[in-house]
């Protein structure tokens, strides 16, 4: 199985754009064999997930099966690039992910930059924070969480939005597929460039994020993210899907290779739809055991 895992994250992008209601085969397999009656639920949810195809959905869960068992994990990633000449072009991004595992708690913090200008023109102007809060239950978590948000080239000035939810955590006996799926409400408020008014909306809040090790060593992972936020006042359907591969380099860097496909379905006057997006880059991670 893990051999189809690296083409079959392609082929999941791929319907995500068809809008099919399918998964690959295999997988679906898996989850009936081994996860019992949650294995069902994951099929179930994940085919809702993908039956509809965000520009301001960002991926918070990207990290959060890459040290499972620490206390303590961070990442980040610095990207720099630019040429002079003939190609005039610069552009800079920074990418941070941290968790804090405790017994009864976790907290989550995510941030992400990006600027880039090619010709003296800007082409990229974009900024992203999430702090989220998960209080352990007998059975999954509830949580709540905040977020704030701009894409000047998406249109977008700043997003707020701040949500409640419930989730579950679901680990193979083998360890070798980890699960997170969770539920919730939102409320968001959107500015758009030109624009001096605020957009609210009230949205559904349902992702599904897949991770396990590729290979004997277990230096390499692969994760699949799914979310979808559906406007329950009109606001249209926001989704994504987002597919990754990362290989432990040393014991604190990793390379990876990511790609990435989301729809609204009811975009700003000016904006596509769709986009699809792929990136590859050397990630610095930190991490500490529990005691």
């Amino acid at each position: 199985m893990n051999g189809l895992l690296i083409p079959a994250s392609f082929f999941i992008i791929s319907i995500f754009r068809c809008q099919k209601y399918m998964l690959g085969k295999r997988l679906l397999d898996y989850l009936r064999s081994d996860g019992g009656v949650f294995g069902s639920g994951l099929i179930l949810l994940l085919g809702s997930l993908l039956s509809s195809s965000a520009v301001a959905i960002v991926d918070v869960n990207g990290q959060y099966f890459a040290e499972p068992d620490a206390a303590l994990f961070s990442s980040i990633s610095l990207d720099f690039s630019g040429a002079s000449g003939n190609d005039q072009r610069s552009q800079v991004s920074i990418d941070s992910h941290s968790i804090w595992r405790g017994d009864r708690s976790t907290w989550l913090l995510i941030g992400s930059y990006q600027a880039a200008e090619s010709e003296g023109r800007d082409t990229a102007d974009n900024a992203f924070v999430h702090v989220r809060y998960v209080r352990k239950l007998a059975s999954g978590g509830l949580e709540f969480y905040a977020q704030g948000q701009r894409d000047r080239f998406q249109k977008l000035d700043s997003r707020r939005l701040f949500g409640l939810g419930y989730r579950v955590d679901w680990h193979s006996e083998q360890r070798d597929l980890d699960a997170l799926v969770g539920i919730g409400l939102m409320q968001e408020q959107e500015r758009f460039v030109e624009s001096t008014d605020r957009a609210e909306q009230v949205r559904a809040n349902l992702y599904l994020t897949l991770s396990l090790p590729l290979g004997l060593a277990g230096k390499t992972r692969w994760s699949l993210s799914a979310y979808a936020q559906p406007g329950l006042s009109g606001g249209g359907m926001r989704s994504i899907a987002v597919t990754k591969v990362a290989t432990k380099l040393t014991d604190k860097l990793s390379l990876e290779l990511s790609v990435a496909y989301d729809h609204d379905n009811k975009p700003t006057f000016g904006v596509n739809s769709e986009n699809f997006r792929y990136t590859s880059g050397l990630t610095y991670t930190f991490s500490r055991a529990k005691q």
